[in-house]
């Protein structure tokens, strides 16, 4: 397995067959098999097409793309079965137990903000941040009957 560099500015990577082919302008730089490659890694302006991107998203291969200097931008990977799995766990579950994890996310979010709250408040001394912070509170409370 082997990793394809596309490090020269401006090219225009395409798939033709199972074949890779980077050009610039109309001049052909390089060719490479995909069922080759473990990983394609795009330096600085050049493009990749639909297609390609595609074909290496049904193949698990990734994509990065980073700056010239090789600052990571980000990568292109494909969606695991883990996430479907995940979903149809979700879904299976009974709507009792579904009502009782979004109680819960809910409470952690507004105890958060509280928290978040609290520390603006002993920093201003704000009397609207104190109204704020005993809503907060009387909103968790009322969690449980929601």
């Amino acid at each position: 397995m082997e990793s394809l560099y596309i490090s020269q500015q401006g090219c225009y990577v395409s798939l033709r067959q199972d074949c890779v082919v980077v050009k610039q302008g109309k001049t052909v730089l390089q060719e490479a098999q995909l069922s080759m490659l473990e990983q394609i890694l795009v330096f600085g302006q050049s493009q990749l097409t639909t297609q390609l991107i595609r074909a290496c998203l049904l193949r698990s291969i990734p994509i990065g793309y980073l700056s010239r200097m090789g600052r990571c931008y980000g990568r292109v990977l494909p969606v695991t079965s883990g996430y479907r799995s995940l979903t149809r766990q979700q879904y299976a579950l009974s709507e009792e137990i579904r009502l009782a994890i979004a109680r819960q996310i809910v409470v952690a979010k507004l105890k958060n903000s509280r928290v978040i709250l609290q520390r603006q408040q002993r920093r201003q001394g704000n009397a609207e941040l104190l109204g704020a912070i005993t809503q907060l509170a009387q909103l968790v409370q009322q969690i449980a009957q929601a």
